[in-house]
């Protein structure tokens, strides 16, 4: 490592050239009329790819001006080679960048070399020439530093184009020795060479006055990478590598302020990237593969593929969500999609929940749509304290929003809204029920009663205000919040029609919510996040594969599968592979039957931007509604998992109840619950058409194969009987073990109060003999 003491005074100017024969005497003519003298400074010109006239060019001045410290040499091609061997000669302790067909004003090194400072960078004015007019006009960073002078507080904000071109600036060489520009790039060496300078030194940076007119001069001419056409290489191959180098520095950054600043250069690698996918739309899933291969820290996937004029808007929308990414939940992931879908730049409230499970991809792509995030510090509860707590606490943080937007499952979310919307009546509330909130099947109740008279009474007066029924402690906490919200939120979002008829007719209070109600299914992402995080999940080619997402329960019991997959032919049941991803696997272990499970593959769930990758890979994938009937007058529910699955571009077979809402939707393939031919039709028709073996009339006597289920059934009842019985067999002797353990305790705490009144030694001889069993 090179120290400052082992370099002279002055300025090293490095100044690769590439067939410059037309341009380079302009710049030749600029160095050797510098006003300064001219023992400060040394032009080291390298020479790199095919030979033009330039080196004669070049040894001409040398040797007309024998007193500028002019040095021509070589490298191998590429400016990059030629900057790397620029830097290892440099001598001085300042050193600037300069290409060969641009020129300085003749005070350029002059004035920029009076605020010189070790570690320090001055930056001089820079200005555009048109290759055709000459007309001499503003670049797009010029305003940036013509609005600053002398020390810049903030530059990393207020002039964050200017310093990061390679051109129009002294930097101390001891710093550029430390660092190198990546020969692998063709272009966007500037961006990434600073990318990587920058976050391991602590720069000061200076702009010298307007008025000393110290100015840079570009050449903007035609063929310039600026200028280049459009193709594959230039717009996606070369911009991911740049990408890639910025993020290289990124993990170097050791501030916030630095590592927002370094983000930011990737922006406009975006920007070129986006310019072809919009020529080219054919390539885009090419495009998203290319970017998941490098496995980027980081990708602003925010603005691929989008018109970044319309993405940043400044009244941000305040999300209040109780689970939020990276906790969890499909509470969580909905809100996550909901900002992802709106493109907008939101605020967002949220609760710990340490301890809970996290996913911390998807957070990693919506983080880049908030500015704020306001956190309460809580443990996951659906008891009132906890509820309280987070809207208490939640309060104290939020103020000044126009918009608020709520999501529950989980009711903490609408009670901190209505808090809020309380407080500030002009507030437009949107809020977002997934599901009913007061029973599930069988009429359980989802929550207990809301017994804090200090609140009923609280919101009861706000009621008899408004000559709305009032709320009582004989009310369900979850029957509370949706009353409240029917009536304060501006805007009530159902994820399907049937949802809101069943929500309304169990709320036993009467609302009318016919003009502010909305529709709007849960939404499905853009085809980016598909490719954000790559799954590495083994699917043999050779099988259809076949996968299924969520839970099993009595009343959605994967057995409309079971009896599909048991009634079709051997060649069909040979090529299927089935893909579980579940927290039950003991249970599926349970229903499946051994031809089955010979041919399934059990594993736990997965993060979610990894399943949404995974989606793409299947041949197909299952999603099942649950069964209501009896439970609700009509099914209120729409599987989440459709709308991710609607952006797979994978096979779709949906199990669906008759009248459903999944069952009115245009999907691949269809069949119904509890109707066993549906099932066999559809499934047939899948092998049928993914592996072209023609269909087999393999029918059998219905009532045989429900017997022989029914018999399979019985025994699995028994031997879950019997597991049950052990368990309980089990807890029967740990009980009487404990009511033994209790009664000697009795009979020790009975002798030793008689030992501390009597001092008697007949009193521990009972003692000792209790001791003795004991051992």
């Amino acid at each position: 490592m090179i120290k400052e003491s082992e370099l002279k005074e002055g300025i090293s100017a490095i100044i690769p050239t590439y067939k410059g024969e037309k341009y380079i005497s302009k710049l030749l003519d600029s160095l050797i009329n510098q006003t300064i003298d001219f023992n400060l400074f040394e032009a080291i010109f390298i020479v790199n790819g095919e030979l033009d006239s330039t080196p004669d060019i070049i040894k001409k001045y040398q040797k007309n001006n024998p007193d500028v410290n002019i040095i021509l040499t070589e490298s191998e091609k590429g400016v990059c080679n030629a900057r790397n061997k620029g830097i290892d000669l440099a001598s001085r302790k300042y050193s600037i960048f300069i290409d060969d067909d641009d020129f300085i004003s003749e005070n350029y090194f002059e004035e920029l070399y009076k605020y010189v400072k070790p570690n320090r960078i001055v930056v001089g004015l820079f200005y555009d020439i048109d290759e055709d007019t000459g007309e001499i006009t503003d670049s797009y960073m010029t305003q940036q530093i013509l609005e600053n002078s002398g020390i810049v507080k903030n530059p990393y904000g207020t002039i964050s184009d200017a310093i990061v071109i390679t051109q129009n600036k002294i930097i101390p060489t001891v710093n550029v020795k430390n660092s190198s520009f990546n020969p692998e790039l063709k272009n966007g060496v500037d961006i990434a060479y600073y990318a990587n300078l920058y976050p391991v030194n602590d720069f000061e940076f200076y702009v010298v006055n307007k008025d000393l007119n110290a100015n840079y001069y570009r050449l903007w001419r035609h063929g310039s990478i600026s200028r280049q056409d459009l193709s594959y290489d230039f717009n996606i191959t070369d911009r991911l590598k740049v990408i890639n180098d910025i993020n290289k520095g990124l993990k170097k950054a050791k501030t916030q302020v630095m590592r927002n600043f370094i983000k930011s250069l990737t922006g406009g690698q975006v920007v070129k990237i986006n310019k072809y996918i919009k020529e080219h739309p054919e390539d885009y899933t090419q495009v998203l593969e290319d970017i998941l291969s490098y496995n980027y820290e980081f990708f602003p996937y925010k603005y691929l593929n989008e018109d970044i004029s319309k993405l940043n808007n400044e009244k941000r929308e305040l999300i209040i969500s109780y689970a939020f990414p990276p906790t969890n939940t499909t509470t969580s992931n909905v809100v996550a999609k909901r900002i992802l879908s709106e493109k907008k730049n939101v605020d967002v409230i949220c609760a710990s929940l340490d301890d809970m499970k996290k996913d911390f991809t998807l957070e990693k792509v919506v983080s880049e749509y908030i500015v704020n995030m306001f956190t309460v510090n809580s443990n996951f509860s659906t008891e009132w304290n906890n509820i309280l707590n987070f809207l208490n606490e939640g309060i104290k943080l939020i103020n000044n929003y126009e918009n608020i937007y709520s999501r529950a499952n989980f009711a903490h979310s609408h009670f901190l809204a209505l808090e809020y919307k309380l407080a500030n009546p002009n507030t437009y509330w949107r809020a977002e029920f997934s599901d009913p909130l007061i029973y599930t099947f069988g009429n359980r109740h989802l929550s207990g009663k809301l017994e804090d008279e200090e609140y009923i009474n609280r919101i009861n007066k706000i009621l008899k205000e408004k000559d709305l029924e009032l709320i009582s402690t004989a009310d369900d906490i979850n029957c509370i919040c949706e009353y409240l919200t029917f009536i304060f939120a501006d805007e009530i979002i159902f994820t399907n029609e049937s949802q809101k008829e069943v929500m309304i007719d169990t709320l036993p209070f009467k609302v009318n919510i016919n003009d502010k109600y909305i529709i709007s299914p849960h939404p499905t992402v853009d085809k980016k996040y598909y490719y954000v995080e790559e799954s590495n999940y083994p699917l043999d080619k050779n099988y259809i594969n076949f996968g299924y997402f969520g839970v099993i329960f009595s009343n959605r019991s994967f057995e409309d599968f079971i009896n599909a997959f048991d009634n079709i032919s051997d060649e069909y049941k040979d090529k299927i592979r089935l893909h579980l991803f579940t927290p039950n696997r003991i249970l599926f272990e349970q229903i499946l039957n051994k031809e089955i499970l010979d041919r399934t593959i059990i594993n736990n769930n997965i993060d979610y931007l990894e399943f949404l990758n995974l989606s793409t890979k299947f041949d197909v994938l299952i999603v099942e509604d649950s069964s209501t009937k009896g439970d609700f007058i009509k099914n209120p529910y729409l599987p989440s998992k459709i709308s991710d699955y609607n952006g797979s571009n994978t096979s779709i077979w949906a199990i669906c109840e008759e009248n459903s809402e999944m069952s009115k939707l245009n999907i691949e393939y269809k069949s119904y619950i509890n109707d066993i031919d549906s099932n066999i039709n559809t499934l047939n028709s899948i092998m049928n058409k993914k592996t072209d073996i023609p269909i087999k009339d393999c029918s059998n006597d219905e009532k045989d194969y429900k017997k022989q289920r029914t018999i399979h059934f019985t025994q699995k009842i028994i031997e879950l009987i019997e597991v049950c019985e052990t368990e309980f067999k089990k807890d029967n002797d740990y009980e009487s073990k404990i009511n033994e353990l209790n009664q000697r305790i009795q009979i020790l705490e009975k002798e030793n109060n008689e030992i501390l009144n009597s001092n008697s030694w007949k009193v521990t001889k009972n003692l000792r003999k209790i001791g003795k069993k004991f051992k």
